[in-house]
């Protein structure tokens, strides 16, 4: 007998917002349990003054006990394609983006990826590059 997957379980969906710099930043944040003691985090809808390098740390704190892994999501819109991309964070605080598929996000994430993605990605959900 088959035994179905259950799709990790969504913990967060909001949109953060912080000062930075004496200036007001945001993004839009999502997070699932994939496992115990683990969290996937993506982030989206950066502006004002925040950027990943300073918001990864954040919200790194905020899951002191679990492996956090990030994600990042560039929506598409008029000018340009979106994207979907893995992060990592270098020693000296670069963040570096590695595209990974949509799809392959999804089928790991679960159905709530595409259902919370940001209301003005112009994408048709599925697999942004």
């Amino acid at each position: 007998m088959a035994v179905e997957r259950a799709d990790p379980e969504m913990i967060r969906d909001e949109h953060y917002v912080r000062h930075f710099h004496d200036w007001e930043g945001y993004a839009h944040v999502r997070a699932w349990r994939p496992a115990p003691n683990q969290v996937a985090v993506m982030i989206s809808g950066l502006g004002g003054t925040c950027t990943l390098e300073e918001l990864l740390p954040l919200l790194r704190d905020e899951y002191p006990d679990d492996v956090t892994e990030f994600f990042f999501h560039m929506p598409t819109d008029w000018r340009e394609s979106g994207y979907y991309a893995a992060l990592t964070m270098n020693a000296d605080g670069a963040v570096v983006q590695t595209r990974i598929a949509g799809s392959t996000l999804a089928a790991r994430l679960g159905p709530t990826l595409y259902a919370t993605d940001d209301p003005d990605d112009e994408s048709i959900g599925g697999d942004s590059p």
